[in-house]
């Protein structure tokens, strides 16, 4: 039998999986695996960021953009700990990703020598799959099963590799083709569908409430919710599966989400829950309404509300077989209600987008961005204000992607993401909404699209503060504290990388600069100075809300002798009553 070196035998497992890129930064104890990639440069391709947090982000980005997976790799020690960030938003997000690092050579293991650390120890509460290679001859195999293990728990893999174990030749075991398990299928019980068309029949206020185990199956969800006329709400990470303007669509629910949304929910006699998760029970109705849910986790059921008609399976196969047998729902009032509130909130939101008032609105930059973003371009949205605004204010269609950090809420996220976009999408618009805050802790690797060529459009929300924290210290009674910057200009800084930079400040260079931004085919940075007092309300304010606020007021007036600045009382009086 023939022999190659045990590094190829990885990089060949990759090709077996069709990996055609990796993230990563090259170092010695992980060196054997780079020079055999150098290898196989030609079928992958290394993105060397600046940093190994972005590589994981962007490894985890990547598969939730196209479900396939993604490889970051670092040295062990620091660069291992680095890339943990972007592996817990892949563990939360139930993403698949393979992660390589290096260790110490097999003869100092255990000395407590230079950058070695416990890595299985370390890595043991994110990983489903974690494992420090002992030999080099079963790599291939140990590789494979760790890919397959983290699609099928749908969870990262590690692999810790010494530095010196694969440059020993092995016997070539890679013309086995690996055995890829099948997805798990579950039977349909269709007494349970029979039970939830009943339900869907005699309720008077039924609400959906869909999330991204739906995005397989996004034109068949929309075929419902009109063939059963149900008002119909998103999570955050399933924005645009439903298209925002379509008439039964009632937005975001929870603190970002929209009034409608809320009150829809919180008078519905039935709710439909269908591929998500939704952690935020005190925004959904009350336990004792009736709760159909469409998951194809077991796990899934019922964790969050009382189910009344669990339907386990393929949403996609589920949602067909209720449009096939549930006769068409001719007319709803309660939808009708909805929609009239819609229109309502709706009215509010066109009046912030024509907000021409300085300093520069962050809803204002939201309109701009619509004007010139391409019917399918993809989104990375941070977190933080730009998750508000870029949730609320955008208007996303079946062709849009949305991504950000909806379970780990990590900062940082918007410009790993671009990155990944234009690799999983080069032909498509990618286009990164993120605060001063978050892109300070990421910026370097702008640099990044830059040298590897990936045009996108990075939109600063410059404040020169953590708004999104003001705010929450203000809901909690609490005054601001630790939350102001100095200013960095984003712009020129875009352009010491090579990029573009553009500084906006007034709402009539707006429309110039984001011609020249999408025109230029370049990266580049919109450093936009934005009102810092541009308040991210949630759509409805609720009373421990309202008393917290009420209590920062008061205690700004007497331990710190002055009025803060709040938000015009119209605005706030409609997200109150």
């Amino acid at each position: 039998m023939s022999k190659l070196k045990a590094n190829h035998a990885l990089v060949q497992a990759l090709k077996h999986w069709e990996i055609d890129h990796v993230y990563g930064i090259p170092g010695d104890t992980i060196d054997t695996v780079i020079d055999a990639l150098k290898g196989a440069e030609d079928e992958i391709k290394f993105y060397n960021v600046r940093h190994e947090e972005v590589a994981s982000l962007a490894a985890a980005s990547y598969t939730k953009l196209t479900g396939k997976i993604a490889v970051s790799v670092a040295i062990g020690g620091p660069g291992a700990i680095h890339l943990l960030n972007g592996m817990y938003d892949a563990k939360m997000d139930n993403i698949p990703q393979l992660v390589l690092v290096g260790q110490a050579d097999t003869d100092v293991l255990g000395t407590k020598f230079f950058q070695e650390l416990d890595l299985t120890a370390m890595f043991a509460d994110v990983a489903v799959y974690n494992k420090q290679l002992d030999q080099a001859e079963n790599v291939f195999e140990v590789v494979n099963e760790a890919i397959q293990t983290a699609y099928d728990k749908k969870g990262v893999a590690v692999l810790s590799i010494p530095g010196n174990l694969l440059s020993t030749k092995i016997e070539d075991h890679t013309d086995k083709t690996p055995i890829k398990t099948p997805e798990q299928t579950f039977e349909i019980d269709q007494t349970k569908i029979t039970e939830a068309i009943k339900l869907i029949e005699q309720s008077k206020h039924p609400v959906v409430l869909a999330g991204t185990g739906t995005k397989h199956a996004k034109e068949l969800l929309v075929q419902f919710i009109e063939h059963a006329q149900l008002p119909s709400i998103v999570t955050l990470p399933a924005k645009g599966l439903i298209p925002d303007t379509h008439p039964n669509m009632l937005g975001n629910l929870g603190k970002i989400g929209t009034k409608p949304a809320f009150e829809a929910s919180k008078e519905a006699d039935l709710l439909i829950m269908i591929g998500t998760n939704f952690p935020y029970v005190d925004y959904l109705p009350d336990e004792d309404v009736p709760c159909i849910q469409i998951d194809n986790n077991p796990e899934n059921i019922g964790s969050r509300h009382k189910v009344t008609v669990p339907l386990i399976g393929d949403s996609k196969e589920i949602l067909q077989l209720l449009i096939e047998k549930l006769p068409a729902i001719k007319e709803r009032p309660f939808l009708e209600a909805c929609k009239e509130n819609m229109v309502e909130w709706n009215k509010w939101l066109d009046e912030d987008r024509v907000n021409n008032s300085m300093p520069l609105r962050p809803e204002r930059i939201m309109a701009e961005i619509d004007k010139i973003a391409d019917e399918d371009a993809v989104f990375s949205i941070d977190v933080g204000t730009s998750t508000v605004w870029g949730t609320r204010y955008l208007r996303l269609d079946h062709n849009n992607r949305f991504l950000t950090s909806p379970w780990l809420g990590t900062m940082g996220c918007a410009l790993p993401g671009a990155i990944a976009s234009k690799i999983a999408y080069p032909d498509r618009q990618a286009i990164a909404i993120t605060g001063d805050g978050a892109m300070a802790m990421v910026m370097q690797d702008f640099a990044t699209a830059v040298y590897h060529n990936l045009p996108m459009i990075i939109v600063v929300l410059n404040n020169k503060q953590l708004s999104f924290i003001k705010y929450e210290q203000q809901a909690a009674g609490e005054l601001e504290y630790a939350i102001d910057f100095g200013d960095i200009d984003f712009a020129k800084f875009a352009e010491s990388c090579g990029g573009v930079g553009i500084t906006v400040t007034k709402p009539e260079e707006l429309a110039g600069a984001f011609r020249h931004a999408k025109d230029v085919n370049k990266p580049v940075i919109i450093n936009a100075y934005v009102d810092p007092d541009a308040a991210p309300l949630p759509g409805q304010i609720v009373w421990d809300e309202a008393l917290g606020y009420a209590k920062f007021e008061l205690r700004s007036l007497l331990e710190e002798n002055k009025f803060e600045k709040m938000p015009p009382l119209k605005t706030i009086m409609r997200r109150f009553f």
